[in-house]
Parts: structure tokens; C-alpha cells; sequence
């Protein structure tokens, strides 16, 4: 048995490649799929199965992807939701045999009604499982979210997470490995570990959620607060009727300064700037959106909506329209327009102006606040915000901006905070497209705020 672990960074899932013989198969793959032709060539294996854990809410599924390069490759997925597409409609204790593995498939409804861990036995040494791979129902460290089906059935999912959990899950084996649907940074976890494998046994002992009453899980669970999006609802959609194949959509149009720049004054379109943050405030095209490539992948369904329509503005490498594409379509952002091709120099040649946003040092950001010449607009989630924040700020949180802002006058002058300033430069960037002229930001952050020793507020 081989194990491959393939990483989509930014929104930290895990989909793995596992093969046995000549014979392989995938689970959960991410929608840039190419990865996994490439394995099977490197293996000299064909992908037979191709496994969903659940209808995930935080990307988008590249199952139909793999099966245009495989289309004898099976696409597997539980019998609890309808789905639009597939072949197998899995039900629990189903089972297959891959290679010299046994897959089981066992049903643990929790995070999902249809959530599916799939345990691996290897048949040169035994019936024994050996692996899990145990999608977002058991993380390293934690275990699914249960808010996300529907805030309302928020205990009775919890309650069937921890069922899942004690009379099913943990009873595998203390030995069983697990491979779970996430890493560190996933919004579909409170903490999970960077380490991104672990054991039946060893999460038995050292994961606080395991270690709790059932009363104080479901207690607990309606009690944690994390990061709600609205592209979460988008991705459940595709991920049930089945999402567009890549190659199928429209390619990206060169764009010209005129046509990008009637593009840049639609109401419903978003002109992203990929480069860093230190970068887009000194200088950037009036009414762009400040994404960084470095962030994209964890920012864009957290500042962008579904319903957008999106251009790349490029520097000089051509490379950063590929990845930021690529970034875009996991998470079912797949109305890219086009780009501007050397975006700033092609913009300024055509004579128009470049705009900027003030930076502001910790000890000037300090002083204005003490003073009360500056409103802070915290970007973080509610729950981060809670936790501690700056006396005075105001929660504004980067997932509600694009409808906040339409709800609230801001008074200048305004300052964006989060912790490390990349979320604020883009939420800046949003507020000022909406005519917000009085702005500014700390790229410093919060983290270097409380290294300062700066005066926190806690809740």
C-alpha cells in the first residue's frame, strides 16, 4: 500500500492518492486534478475508485475532473444525499477490494449527514484495518464542525458526531493510522494540529474532544464559534449537482486598459491584485481588490461572492493568471473574465492615475488611537474578536464586508486591523471600492500590536 498525500494550501485539504498493485484510487480530489494522472503514470497504476468523504462546503470537488482522465474510475459517495452525479451511492459496512486492500466504507453522520470514513485494510498481512481516512468527522487534534448542515439541527448533528465518533470510529482500533479531509489553517476546525496524520489511539488519549461526556460534547459543540463564509452554500450546491469540468469553461481574454476599465466600474465584477500587500498600498488601479497570491487561496471565498465576475491584473510573470485561476476555481469561483497583462505599466501608459492607502506604523496607529483620532475597524471573525481586541474597535469582519458596508456610514479617518495584515489590506481595499477615501492600514498587525505591549480589551 502506498500513500500520497496531496495538499490544496490556503483552504488546508487533504486528498490522497493510494495505490496497491497496479491499481490505485482517490480520495476527495481537489478540482486541479492533473496531480493525479500524473501518480498513476509515475505508479504505472489506473484509478479505479474514486472516494468523497461528503459533500464538502469549503472547496470544490475534483471528482468528475479524475473521471475525465479515467472514465472507468468509479466516483463514490453516500447514499444519505441525492447527488447529481456518480456511480456508486455508498452504504455503511459496503466494501471493495483495490489492489491487495480492502476498502470499508463506514457511514458517520455528524459534520454531515452523509459524512463517510473509509477503512483500509492491507490483505498481505491481514483483515486488520490499518488506515483511516476519516474526512472532516476526525481531525488531528479535533473533530467536524457540526454548525454548518443547518444552525438550527446545530445539537442534533453534534449529538450524531459523537455517536459516530464512540460507537463506530474509535472502535477500528487504537493502531489504525488516520488521514484526515484537513490540516492546519482549514476554517472546518477550531485547532487542528499542523501534524496531518495521527492515530486511533493517540487522539483517544491526547484530543480534548474525545475525552468528553456526551453532554459536555454537545454542549461544547454549540458553544464553539468559527469562521462562516457564504461560499460555503456555493460549494455545497456543485458539490451535489456536480460541478463544471475545468476545461469546459471559457478561456481568459487578454484584456485591453478600455474594456477592463468598463469591467472595473460593473457593480458585480472584481478586479484582483495578486501582488503583497506592501506592494498593492503604496500604489494599485483605483477600485481593485487586494488578494495576494500567497492569501488567495484562504482569502477569496472569505471577501469575494459567488455571484462575482473576476479579472487578473498581472505584472510580468504569466505564471500568477495559472495559479491564481486555479486558486479561484477550488472554490467554485469560475467566472474569470480575463486579465491586464503588465497591469500597473499598461494602466499608467494609458494615462490614468494609480491610487494608494496610507500605512500606518504601530507607534503612529498607537498614538492616533489613544487620541481617538482614528476608528479601528477589526477585520477578524466575531469569535477571534471576542477573544481579545483593541479597546474601542469596532468589529468588522472581512466574511460580512461586502454587505456590512453597504449597511453602515463610516466616518473617517478608519484604520483596518488583523493580525498579521493581509485581510486588512484587502478588506481596505473593499471598503475604499465602495467609496471609503479616509482609510488606512497596519501591516504590522495585531500580532506585532501585542509584542509592543499595546492595551488589549477581553471579553
Amino acid at each position: 500500500m502506498r500513500i500520497k498525500t496531496i495538499k490544496s494550501e490556503g483552504i488546508a485539504a487533504l486528498s490522497y492518492f493510494v495505490s496497491s498493485g497496479n491499481e490505485a484510487m482517490v480520495i476527495d480530489p481537489r478540482r486541479d486534478s492533473t496531480i493525479y494522472k500524473q501518480l498513476a503514470d509515475e505508479e504505472k497504476v489506473d484509478i479505479l475508485h474514486i472516494f468523497e468523504t461528503h459533500r464538502n462546503e469549503d472547496y470544490v470537488t475534483g471528482s468528475l475532473e479524475v473521471k475525465q482522465m479515467f472514465p472507468e474510475a468509479r466516483i463514490g459517495h453516500s447514499d444519505q444525499t441525492k447527488f447529481g452525479y456518480g456511480d456508486d451511492n455508498l452504504a455503511d459496512e459496503e466494501s471493495f477490494k483495490i489492489g491487495n486492500m480492502k476498502v470499508t466504507c463506514i457511514q458517520t453522520p455528524g459534520h454531515t449527514d452523509d459524512s463517510i470514513c473509509y477503512i483500509v485494510a492491507d490483505l498481505t498481512v491481514g483483515t486488520d484495518p490499518i488506515v483511516a481516512f476519516t474526512g472532516d468527522t476526525l481531525f488531528v487534534n479535533e473533530v467536524g464542525r457540526t454548525d454548518l448542515v443547518d444552525i438550527k439541527k446545530h445539537e442534533l448533528m453534534s449529538e450524531k458526531l459523537y455517536n459516530s465518533l464512540h460507537e463506530k470510529l474509535l472502535l477500528i482500533g487504537d493502531g489504525v493510522i488516520i488521514h484526515p479531509g484537513h490540516g492546519s489553517g482549514s476554517v472546518c476546525g477550531g485547532n487542528i494540529s499542523n501534524r496531518e496524520f495521527s492515530t486511533i489511539g493517540f487522539e483517544k488519549t491526547n484530543n480534548i474532544w474525545l475525552r468528553m461526556s456526551e453532554d459536555k460534547f454537545v454542549e461544547s459543540k454549540i458553544q464553539q464559534r468559527l469562521t462562516l463564509a457564504s461560499y460555503f452554500k456555493h460549494c455545497e450546491h456543485l458539490n451535489t449537482i456536480g460541478p463544471p469540468i475545468i476545461r469546459d469553461l471559457p478561456e481568459h481574454q487578454e484584456l485591453g486598459v478600455e474594456q477592463f476599465s468598463d469591467l472595473l466600474h460593473q457593480d458585480n465584477h472584481r478586479a484582483i491584485d495578486t501582488r503583497l500587500s506592501s506592494e498593492f498600498v503604496e500604489r494599485h488601479i483605483p477600485g481593485s481588490i487586494s488578494l495576494s497570491l500567497t492569501n488567495m487561496g484562504r482569502l477569496a471565498g472569505l471577501a469575494l461572492r459567488p455571484e462575482h465576475s473576476f479579472s487578473i491584473i498581472l505584472q510580468k510573470n504569466h505564471n500568477d493568471l495559472s495559479l491564481a485561476s486555479i486558486l479561484l476555481h477550488r472554490i467554485g469561483y469560475d467566472n474569470v473574465i480575463g486579465y491586464l497583462k503588465n497591469g500597473l505599466e499598461k494602466w499608467v501608459a494609458s494615462g490614468r492615475e494609480l491610487d494608494s492607502i496610507e500605512e500606518l506604523s504601530l507607534e503612529e496607529l498607537g498614538a492616533r488611537q489613544t487620541r481617538r483620532e482614528v476608528t479601528v475597524l477589526d477585520v477578524r471573525e466575531p469569535h477571534e474578536f471576542d477573544k481579545e481586541h483593541i479597546e474601542d474597535s469596532l468589529s468588522f469582519p472581512l466574511t460580512k464586508l461586502e454587505e456590512a458596508s453597504k449597511e453602515f456610514e463610516l466616518h473617517g479617518p478608519v484604520v483596518t486591523l488583523c493580525p498579521s495584515g493581509f485581510r486588512n489590506t484587502t478588506a481596505a481595499s473593499i471598503l475604499k471600492r465602495k467609496g471609503v477615501t479616509d482609510i488606512s492600514v497596519s501591516l504590522a498587525g495585531l500580532k506585532a500590536w501585542k509584542d509592543y505591549d499595546f492595551p488589549m480589551e477581553k471579553d
